[in-house]
């Protein structure tokens, strides 16, 4: 725990100075972020040995995680990425093969996802965050949203639902 926290605070220095790209610590490596970490941010990070992590910014507050010890443990062979997280925007992992990922809403508008290392961050609109336990918990219908993943040559790999119900 101690290496995640100090990996976050490089993190949180880098990205004040716009260095930010390659912060590692201890064999904990830095990987997409979906916001900022001055403002709720999130960042994906791996840790040479297995590991995998979220680190969860809070604007004046210490920073959470979320660790996987043995990582998260999505395969990406099927569709070339793997969620590992969302609401609000959604993080996760590509492989190696992926040179791009987009998002889709039902209007046809595209946002594209942050591809760092291994992993990915798209902001997209998933509908309000859960505040609560009990909203964490409760059922909750994604909205339809379609992901394209591009390999080597920008060929297309997969198009389909972002999220699987």
């Amino acid at each position: 725990m101690a290496e995640l926290t100090e990996l976050a605070e490089l993190y949180r220095s880098a990205e004040a100075d716009g260095s930010a790209e390659a912060v590692s610590h201890a064999g904990w490596h830095a990987g997409a972020l979906l916001g900022t970490t001055a403002a709720n941010g999130r960042l994906l990070a791996y840790k040479d040995s297995g590991p995998e992590a979220e680190c969860v910014f809070r604007a004046g507050e210490r920073t959470l995680f979320n660790i996987m010890s043995g990582g998260y443990g999505s395969d990406t062979s099927e569709r070339g990425f793997a969620v590992w997280s969302s609401r609000p925007g959604v993080l996760g992992a590509v492989d190696a093969g992926v040179s791009r990922l987009e998002v889709a809403d039902a209007d046809g508008v595209v946002v594209p996802a942050d591809i760092v290392a291994h992993t990915f961050a798209v902001d997209v609109d998933l509908g309000p965050a859960p505040q609560t336990v009990d909203e964490v918990f409760a059922p909750w219908e994604p909205p339809e949203l379609t992901v394209r993943v591009y390999g080597e040559g920008d060929v297309l790999r997969y198009e389909g639902p972002l999220l699987l119900t």
